[in-house]
C-alpha cells in the first residue's frame, strides 16, 4: 500500500504534537525528496483526521496573532498509522517532467534542450543544497539511524544524478 497524506501526517504526529505550519515544515525540509505534499493538502487532511478521531486539535490564543492550533495523534490514530506502516511497500512511482521533454526533444533546437538541462541541473542543486543545510538541524532535534537512511538516499540520488545530467549537458553542447 502507498502512503497517502493523511499517514504521513500521523506519521509525523506519532513523533509529537504540531501545528500545521510544523507539519508543512517536516514536509517541506525531510520529506519533500520522496514524498510530494502542498501546504493546501495538509489542513483539510487534518480536518478529515480530527473528523475521523484520529487526531485532535487544541486552540491556543496568541496576542496580536491568529489562534494557534496543535494536533495531537489519538490512540485511534496510532492504531490507524500503525496498521498503514506495517503494510507491504509499493513500487516507486517516479515521474518526470525534464526527461519526458527530453525523451521527445529530436525536433527541438540544441540550444532549447541545453536550457532544459540547465534548468534541471539548477533545480537538483537547489535540492541537494536544501537537503545538505538542513542535516545540523535535523541532527539536534532527534534523528533516528533509519531517518538518516532516508536522508543518504536523498543525497545519493541528487549527487548520482547531477553527476548525469552535467556529463550529458556536456555532450549535448559540443
Amino acid at each position: 500500500m502507498s502512503m497517502k497524506g493523511r499517514e504521513v501526517i500521523l506519521g509525523i504526529l506519532q513523533g509529537g504534537s504540531h501545528t500545521g505550519y510544523e507539519i508543512n515544515d517536516i514536509l517541506q525540509t525531510r520529506l519533500s525528496h520522496f514524498f510530494d505534499a502542498t501546504f493546501g493538502m495538509i489542513y483539510p487532511t487534518l480536518k478529515k483526521l480530527e473528523a475521523e478521531k484520529l487526531v485532535t486539535k487544541q486552540q491556543i490564543s496568541q496576542t496580536d496573532r491568529p489562534n494557534k492550533n496543535i494536533y495531537t495523534i489519538t490512540k485511534a490514530g496510532q492504531a490507524a498509522f500503525s496498521k498503514a506502516i506495517s503494510e507491504p511497500t509499493s513500487d516507486e512511482i517516479f515521474k518526470s517532467d525534464f526527461l519526458m521533454h527530453l525523451y521527445f526533444s529530436q525536433d527541438l533546437p540544441t540550444e532549447q534542450v541545453a536550457l532544459f538541462f540547465k534548468e534541471e541541473i539548477s533545480r537538483k542543486e537547489a535540492k541537494l543544497a536544501t537537503l545538505q543545510a538542513q542535516l545540523a538541524t535535523w541532527l539536534e532535534n532527534g534523528m533516528t539511524d533509519r531517518q538518516q537512511i532516508t536522508f543518504d538516499y536523498g543525497i545519493a540520488y541528487y549527487t548520482a544524478t547531477l553527476e548525469v545530467l552535467k556529463k550529458a549537458a556536456k555532450s549535448i553542447a559540443s
